[in-house]
């Protein structure tokens, strides 16, 4: 691999570098290189962003890809609630929080058991039905590296 740079909203990126280690930044550039981080502004834009969800939503995610993932989550919804299809603040983060429990072949009882709340409490805050709890919030960034600001909204 060329030792080439390209530049995101973080600055300048080695690739070389992040390649050697581990490609985490090296798997960001990529799916930015093919599918840009923009702010959606049309009803064609943001069902493309929604079609490379889906298609990111089946595969394993590196610590680059997830944070793609969250970027193009929040562009998405951002466009949504601009459009007037806002379906509540915690909607998104409970589809994030859904899709990364299922991506690692796990159960909400079993994730709530890891972060240390009752099934029933975590099942409750996925539905909508109970606000996010700091110890949910906090053991959920570190199982599933969601930042804590997607539950605040």
């Amino acid at each position: 691999m060329a030792n080439t740079t390209s530049k995101n909203g973080k600055g300048v990126i080695d690739r070389k570098a992040a390649a050697e280690r581990g490609g985490t930044e090296d798997s960001y550039l990529r799916l930015v290189e093919a599918f840009a981080l923009r702010r959606i502004v049309s009803a064609d834009q943001h069902a493309a962003a929604k079609r490379r969800c889906v298609e990111l939503a089946g595969e394993r995610l590196d610590r680059g890809s997830s944070t793609y993932l969250d970027v193009l989550i929040d562009l998405i919804a951002d466009y949504e609630r601009r459009a007037g299809w806002d379906a509540g603040p915690s909607v998104a983060v409970a589809e994030l929080v859904r899709h990364r429990i299922e991506e690692r072949g796990m159960s909400v009882g079993e994730m709530a058991r890891r972060i240390g709340v009752g099934q029933p409490n975590l099942s409750a805050m996925l539905n909508g039905r109970r606000g996010w709890s700091k110890r949910a919030i906090a053991g959920l960034r570190r199982e599933l590296h969601i930042a804590a600001e997607r539950f605040l909204d």
